[in-house]
């Protein structure tokens, strides 16, 4: 259930190639630091469903609020729907009513200093958002007192994907290789995968993924959080992502509008109180 989206080429339904926009180069300066690069992957990576039914990837977006950002698909056997009857008191008319119920689950952390893992600790997180059709969605960690050290920056609203942008994929492959962090380009900025009869938008990378990486970040060279690993041809090399305007949608819809404004300063965020 959790296990990374493998397609066959043939149930792939690709979309069209879309027309390269200006290029705009990334000054020196806001090139992402390799230090800070491998500080941001230990704080904000996490392993989704340690509690032994499968795995896949998560980022911490919101230190404050405690959301980890993950894949629908990693959390889909945690959904449970159920028909229950209703009898009105007065007239006895019986309604049926579809109740669909969210339960938690485990994720866990590894501590580290000086890059070196110290400890690991799991928490319990449950369910706050969650969009099966553009598979992602948005866990909360229940311990008040969680501490993240960094939160993974949602990318503003202005960023463009481009064709040959160089991207990193961050997870946990084979989950005994967590915090992994492997490199590539966008091949191409959107495709349309058909997944189960469900139309998915997407965009196109190179970077190396395997199971355990889904649900885990694609972040740019500034560090700053522009998709969500989904999906793979296997043993192509060809990988498919959810782009953040996903995110950004359900983060509205799930009472998060605040973080969905994509302020990358944490001072500029407005963030919701905790529900």
């Amino acid at each position: 259930m959790r296990a990374f989206h493998w397609l066959v080429a043939v149930g792939c339904a690709l979309g069209l190639l879309l027309p390269a926009t200006e290029a705009r180069f990334v000054r020196a300066q806001e090139i992402w630091d390799l230090t800070k690069m491998a500080e941001q992957i230990d704080q904000t990576n996490v392993v989704v469903g340690a509690d032994g039914d499968g795995f896949c990837s998560g980022t911490i977006i919101s230190k404050q609020l405690r959301l980890v950002l993950t894949a629908s698909h990693c959390v889909t056997d945690r959904v449970t729907r159920e028909t229950q009857e209703f009898v009105d008191p007065v007239t006895g008319e019986v309604t049926k009513k579809t109740i669909e119920k969210k339960l938690d689950l485990e994720i866990w952390q590894n501590v580290t200093r000086d890059y070196q893992v110290i400890s690991s600790r799991r928490y319990v997180a449950k369910i706050v958002g969650n969009d099966s059709q553009n598979d992602v969605a948005l866990l909360q960690i229940l311990d008040l007192e969680f501490k993240a050290q960094m939160e993974a920056p949602l990318a503003p609203d202005s960023h463009r994907l481009m064709r040959g942008q160089t991207i990193y994929v961050v997870g946990n492959p084979g989950v005994v290789l967590d915090n992994s962090v492997t490199k590539g380009i966008v091949s191409s900025t959107e495709r349309t995968l058909n997944i189960g009869g469900k139309l998915l938008k997407v965009f196109q990378i190179d970077a190396a993924s395997i199971g355990g990486n889904s649900g885990g970040s694609v972040l740019n060279e500034r560090g700053e959080l522009v998709g969500t690993l989904d999906a793979g041809l296997r043993g192509s090399g060809i990988n498919f992502a959810v782009p953040i305007s996903a995110t950004k949608a359900l983060l509205r819809r799930s009472g998060f509008a605040g973080l969905a404004f994509s302020q990358v300063k944490k001072h500029d965020r407005i963030a919701p109180e905790t529900r």
